[in-house]
């Protein structure tokens, strides 16, 4: 995918991410996933798969309530 194209869909999951000024590291490190992960995720590679546990800890790091999470990060 040309990535004049990739940009006209940004990702939810970096928008909000850069919008608080972290990184993925940040992110990573946080759920206890690797730095690949969340960018695997940020561009729709793969679908992340979390326990509620995690689900809560990057709704608290990301500010985000369940329900302005969105339903694709990718």
């Amino acid at each position: 995918m040309p990535k004049d194209s990739q940009s006209a869909k940004e990702s939810a999951l970096k928008k909000r991410r850069e919008e608080l000024g972290l990184t993925q590291r940040n992110i990573a490190l946080t759920l206890g996933k690797t730095d690949q992960t969340i960018s695997n995720w940020e561009t729709g590679t793969y679908e992340p798969k979390m326990t509620p546990r995690e689900v809560k800890a990057l709704c608290r790091l990301l500010k985000w309530s369940l329900d302005e999470m969105p339903d694709e990060f990718g």
